[in-house]
């Protein structure tokens, strides 16, 4: 008898997270030539998944109206892309050295979002205590030292799909928790 899973997918369809977390170093490379810029490219990637996994009903990459996943995640991360730039353009365009604004808004988090962060941040570290340790290992080189995943798999003596895989691992799992105590991640 299948199972589904908590969104009502069957969990032997490809959802388009899972698209883009097995074709992570591809679609990376991809943003990285779009913006020109490693950390306009991991925002990017990072801004992606979030989109993807925030979708109401995720469909199955193999759904009729979704005939190429791998060319709709570019669409995607293009799309960011020029978002991004044409963010950057209209903030240069409005604040120059002369016209400085008498009242400025405060991007400072109110209260209720800055409890709700260190709720999902506690929820997060605990997840990452939780993952076997080489996945864990893994994670923490690439998202908490910033290493490439070529650098992690030379210091870990393991090949790149594996690092590939034990992120994509360990990004569902961090996705999963956050789920669990009622966090859309």
């Amino acid at each position: 008898m299948p199972h589904n899973s908590p969104h009502g997918t069957p969990p032997t369809a490809l959802t388009l997270t899972r698209v883009l977390e097995s074709r992570y170093t591809e679609l990376h490379r991809f943003a990285l030539r779009k913006s020109g810029s490693s950390s306009v490219a991991d925002e990017v990637m990072q801004d992606a998944w979030i989109r993807l996994e925030k979708l109401n009903t995720p469909k199955p990459a193999d759904s009729p109206d979704i005939q190429n996943p791998v060319a709709y995640i570019r669409r995607m991360i293009a799309n960011l892309i020029i978002d991004r730039q044409r963010q950057f353009s209209a903030q240069a365009r409005v604040f120059t050295a002369q016209e400085v604004p008498e009242t400025i808004v405060s991007d400072t988090p109110s209260p209720f979002q800055v409890l709700a962060s260190q709720q999902e941040f506690a929820v997060l570290q605990q997840a990452i205590r939780d993952l076997p340790d080489r996945s864990r290992q893994v994670f923490l080189l690439y998202r908490g030292q910033g290493l490439s995943m070529k650098e992690v798999a030379a210091q870990l003596q393991i090949s790149p799909r594996t690092v590939e895989n034990h992120l994509a691992f360990a990004l569902s799992h961090c996705r999963k928790r956050l789920r669990e105590v009622g966090r859309n991640a």
